[in-house]
């Protein structure tokens, strides 16, 4: 190889200068695009975090809301007969009650329970904390649930309050004190779940502990969560029980990203002047051959490079073994198979273009095909590590379709559920009968399609935006050919997705009656029109 710099000393130290120099700014930049990424996933796990937590708080107060309004309909205010009746149903109910008072706002005793010596102790802890002279009763919406939440010095105070009317318009507040045990069970029965993966914790504003034990607030995965409405003195706390390996794992990242660039400049200081010019001419050469060889054309050569070396092994008369030989023809076979899908596709998609369409329509059973399709398919999904599964529903009937073009649309739909698989190498396939329509659906746990892409994919040559769809190979005419399937039998293709989660397609194709269905019922039909005639 020539180096045109090497024998000139300024040349060359110039050169292999400006190569550290980009050397060394190509690796800070990848180790701080590095830690960039990593705040972006703890920012991301943070974000997480928030929404749990402010999801399990809505879960609690909207349950103590619906007890709300469950009270509010145990409750006659016209029937003070049947008041007694009324208190100990609710007690008895899971509602987290303890004791209910009927109070007239002006009045300083319970129309009920009627006040007494054996009530008056605990009908004056419960003015000296519920005062109803502090209530702006004007204000208050009749049969709307009002709380009141208090601190007390040896345990804390629920009230919930409905301001409700008699027929003759008298004002009537029904006054619910709430039991404190029992809504601490409330609270662990609906933040058991949580708990197998963060610690948890409610606490009041001077951290006082409600419910499990204070979390100390040093972590950066620590957050907190206040009550709103209900018990809105409380604040939910929550921390993932990893945090320690979390922020353990953070740091030695970071630690392994730095000593990995430090490595990497070091490699390429030594070897960046000698191979800097044949990577350059290289590059050249690559780009060249890149946008010479299209995705069409790699997708052809991978079918051919195997019927090429199998034939060739058994031209050659290398392979003795009967069962190995079967096996290379059926894999000659197979990839035959999956060249011509792929000529067909390319044929089909260039009369699409011209707007050629061949239709083959004939009796045809879907169920079937796609049964005998998939077998002739299996074997190249199993080479390729996934595991195919087939659900058919037995009310599928015969219809009038193309075969042709119904297998390439689904050897299309299996072609795309296979690239973009992720670790799940799982595809299941279902033909079912569904209003009219014989739907074939094919689905994959693989990468998904954001909302904004899923019309978009049935379009010629789209490819998605994302980066992960850009590395795929792929020609971009497998969808549009399907849905011009569909549309040449007068149904649709639909896309059901979640990105991460994977996604559906679903082929409908409506229930055509084959001709000669039709003539014979037509045939029937005719000879019975006698028939009916003298009967009448």
């Amino acid at each position: 190889m020539k180096l045109p710099f090497v024998h000139n000393t300024l040349a060359t130290i110039v050169a292999i200068g400006l190569i550290v120099i980009a050397t060394v700014a190509l690796s800070f930049v990848n180790y701080y695009y590095t830690v960039g990424r990593e705040n972006l996933v703890e920012n991301s796990l943070v974000q997480s975090n928030i929404k749990l937590a402010l999801h399990y708080v809505d879960r609690i107060e909207q349950k103590i809301l619906d007890n709300d309004r469950i009270l509010l309909e145990m409750v006659d205010v016209d029937n003070p007969a049947g008041w007694p009746a009324m208190v100990d149903a609710i007690r008895k109910a899971d509602l987290n009650v303890d004791q209910v008072y009927f109070l007239r706002p002006d009045s300083n005793y319970p129309l009920y329970p009627e006040y007494s010596y054996e009530i008056r102790n605990e009908w004056g802890r419960f003015r000296a904390n519920f005062k109803v002279n502090e209530l702006d009763i004007g204000n208050l919406l009749p049969n709307q649930p009002h709380h009141l939440h208090k601190e007390r010095p040896d345990n804390y105070f629920f009230v919930t309050y409905v301001l409700r009317h008699t027929m003759d318009g008298s004002p009537i507040l029904v006054c619910y004190q709430m039991n404190f045990d029992r809504i601490v069970s409330l609270l662990d029965k609906h933040l058991r779940d949580l708990q197998d993966r963060f610690y948890v914790s409610i606490v009041d504003f001077e951290n006082n502990g409600v419910f499990g034990q204070p979390i100390s607030r040093s972590s950066k995965y620590f957050f907190e969560a206040r009550f709103p409405t209900t018990i809105y003195k409380w604040i939910l706390q929550i921390v993932p029980r990893n945090y320690t390996e979390l922020e353990q794992m953070e740091k030695s990242q970071r630690l392994t990203n730095l000593v990995f660039v430090v490595l990497s400049m070091s490699t390429i200081f030594f070897s960046l002047a000698v191979i800097y010019v044949a990577w350059r001419r290289d590059r050249q050469l690559i780009q060249l051959k890149e946008n010479f060889i299209s995705n069409v054309s790699h997708e052809l050569k991978t079918p051919l490079s195997l019927i090429r070396m199998f034939s060739e092994i058994l031209m050659t008369g290398r392979v003795k073994n009967e069962a190995k030989k079967l096996e290379y023809y059926r894999i000659l076979n197979n990839e035959s198979d999956r060249m011509s899908r792929l000529i067909n596709n390319l044929l089909d998609f260039a009369n699409l273009v011209r707007g050629i369409e061949h239709k083959h329509f004939e009796r045809t059973n879907i169920a079937q095909l796609v049964t005998k399709s998939l077998e002739a398919y299996r074997h190249e999904m199993q080479k390729e590590g996934f595991q195919l599964n087939l659900t058919v529903t037995d009310d599928i009937p015969d219809s009038f379709s193309d075969p042709n073009a119904i297998t390439m649309a689904l050897f299309n739909l299996l072609d795309n559920s296979v690239k973009y698989s992720t670790d799940r190498k799982q595809i299941d396939v279902r033909v079912a009968r569904n209003n009219g329509f014989i739907e074939l659906s094919v689905t994959d746990w693989g990468i998904g399609i954001p909302a904004s892409e899923q019309q978009k994919i049935f379009d010629q040559f789209y490819r998605g935006s994302e980066p992960s769809v850009r590395r795929i190979r792929g020609s971009g005419i497998g969808l549009s050919i399907t849905r011009h399937v569909a549309g040449m039998h007068g149904g649709e293709v639909l896309v059901e997705s979640e990105p991460g989660r994977g996604s559906t397609f679903i082929l409908r194709i409506p229930v055509q009656e084959p001709p000669e269905d039709r003539r014979q019922k037509d045939e029937a039909s005719l000879e019975a029109m006698p028939a009916n005639r003298n009967g009448c």
